[in-house]
């Protein structure tokens, strides 16, 4: 067999499997919650996060203000409901207080 022939045919295996592999995966699943404004100003962050699960936002609120503390002194996160604006929880981190979560009605 000729090397660009065997070449050729290990390529074609190795796609064919990258694509079977792509198509059982099926498509990634949506994400639990997105960002939709962050705006920091006088050490001060403000993040709006639209999400379903609003049963998990201090744990979104952390995965969000934990890399960055060192430069804030206060971090706000706003979350609501997806294609709404009303406001269902605050998550507010300061040093001095670390994390408080408001459930709002």
């Amino acid at each position: 067999m000729r090397p660009a022939v065997f070449g050729f045919g290990v390529a074609a295996l190795l796609t064919g499997g990258l694509v079977w592999l792509s198509v059982s995966l099926g498509p990634a699943p949506a994400p639990r919650w997105t960002i939709t404004r962050q705006v920091a100003a006088h050490r001060a962050l403000v993040v709006e996060v639209d999400t379903s699960h609003l049963d998990e936002a201090g744990a979104i609120a952390r995965h969000i203000a934990d890399p960055v503390q060192p430069r804030f002194t206060e971090i706000l996160v706003f979350f609501h409901r997806p294609g709404t604006l009303a406001l269902r929880r605050r998550v507010q981190w300061t040093r001095e207080h670390g994390y408080v979560e408001t459930v709002y009605p």
